[in-house]
């Protein structure tokens, strides 16, 4: 009797492969920033082409993660950064409330493309509700002048 034990035989090449499940994303808002405010500033200040954009981008990008720092940059123009200030180091789009016009047709179309893309991706609902109310405190109830465009926006949609 042999008391060696015989090595098994193993293949060359062979990879580990990992499960799908298994393979975390990061967490970059910053990222999600950056592809969200460069097609914002290609699309221009068309609401329509906008509002496409915004539709066609939330197959690629994941809203459901970031809807905060994408309410973020359609209602002040970037991310915020703590204490209610924007963020200086980041890049920021044109197209948000803060720097809208203040006359109701406006509004109304800002609040259509809010509609059009809540409407497209019900889970945003939640989030936008959430932000506007955080804004709602942070802004109009605490500073003396809110943003222009914050508080006409806040009392239509709340």
């Amino acid at each position: 009797m042999n008391n060696q034990k015989q090595q098994k035989p193993t293949l060359t090449g062979q990879r580990f492969k990992t499960r799908k499940r298994d393979e975390k994303e990061r967490f970059d808002p910053t990222q999600f920033q950056e592809s969200i405010v460069q097609g914002l500033n290609q699309t221009g200040t068309d609401l329509e082409a906008v509002a496409k954009f915004l539709d066609a981008s939330g197959a690629k990008l994941d809203y459901r993660r970031y809807a905060e720092t994408l309410f973020d940059i359609l209602v002040a123009g970037g991310m915020l950064a703590p204490g209610g200030t924007l963020s200086d180091d980041l890049t920021r789009t044109e197209f948000c409330l803060f720097t809208a016009q203040e006359d109701l047709e406006t509004m109304q179309a800002y609040a259509q493309v809010f509609n059009k893309l809540i409407r497209r991706y019900k889970y945003l609902e939640k989030g936008f509700e959430e932000e506007i109310k955080k804004l709602d405190a942070r802004y109009v109830r605490a500073a003396p002048a809110p943003p222009p465009g914050l508080s006409c926006f806040s009392g239509e949609n709340l």
